[in-house]
């Protein structure tokens, strides 16, 4: 293998900080791994991707470009359900496969291209209507398997956290009062919530460019939830970006969500810090 194609130790130390259980036997086994399914896919490692709690390697096969990507989180299983899934809608690069063991989860997908993240291109060049097409296909679609945690319990754990550490980037645990209100609107959304397929992490940096003009969405949260809460999370970044007039009622529009829902979902996400 390439020496330069090694597990990152900022990777490893974030790793070992969030399950230590776990991180030095995932650490042991994920280079020989990784080197069996480059064998397996007759691929050549080109990069290692920016992630921060996974093995993630660009590579070159006869049948295109690929990505394996090595995660040691519990719900890794989940993830690439969730992946698969939103695949299928033409939402997420293509699984070809995902294999979990005792100690993480494989998953190999087609590589997009560009793969530009958002948060790295000029907003004011994007297509809102493009940005958000592949949430439009989400929605009321079923959860892929059964039985999978719920992006509720975890934004009410979150909001109901005094001492937060797993913060947005420049952010700060939000006021009490702040998160008083939004485990209340949480609380209302909650009557009339139906478990559904959610992306559960809409950030600018899990949304890349595939071709000239569309977008996909990857690494998944692994959760269910609403399909509104991705749209909320989503449009904090583009409002936050462009601060357009009635930019919220805009993107109620191109996503096919309800404005005063919509609003619910974003005042209880930027609370929670996600």
């Amino acid at each position: 293998m390439n020496d330069g194609l090694i597990l990152p130790a900022a990777v490893l130390a974030n790793v070992q900080r969030r399950w230590p259980e776990i991180a030095d036997l995932w650490a042991a086994k994920v280079h020989d791994e990784f080197q069996g399914l480059c064998e397996r896919y007759q691929a050549t490692p080109s990069s290692i991707l920016p992630a921060r709690y996974g093995f993630v390697v660009a590579a070159d096969s006869p049948d295109g470009p690929l990505v394996f990507r090595s995660s040691p989180d519990p719900h890794g299983s989940d993830q690439a359900a969730v992946a698969t899934a939103l695949a299928k809608l033409g939402a997420a690069p293509t699984v070809h496969e995902a294999t979990t063991t005792n100690h993480g989860t494989w998953t190999v997908l087609d590589r997009v291209l560009p793969g530009t993240s958002l948060i790295r291109t000029d907003p004011t060049t994007v297509d809102p209507s493009a940005l958000f097409a592949p949430l439009v296909a989400m929605r009321d679609q079923p959860p892929p398997i059964p039985g999978m945690p719920s992006i509720l319990d975890w934004l009410r754990e979150r909001l109901e956290d005094d001492h937060l550490r797993d913060l947005r980037p420049g952010t700060a645990v939000a006021p009490a009062g702040e998160r008083q209100n939004a485990l209340r609107l949480l609380a209302d959304l909650a009557h009339s919530h139906v478990p559904s397929l959610c992306h559960g992490d809409a950030s600018s940096g899990n949304i890349i460019a595939s071709g000239p003009k569309d977008w996909m969405f990857i690494d998944p949260r692994g959760m269910t939830g609403d399909h509104t809460y991705d749209v909320a999370v989503l449009a904090i970044r583009v409002s936050e970006a462009l601060g357009t007039p009635n930019l919220v009622e805009v993107i109620a529009s191109f996503a096919q969500v309800a404005v005063d829902r919509l609003q619910a979902w974003m005042i209880i996400a930027k609370a929670a810090r996600v």
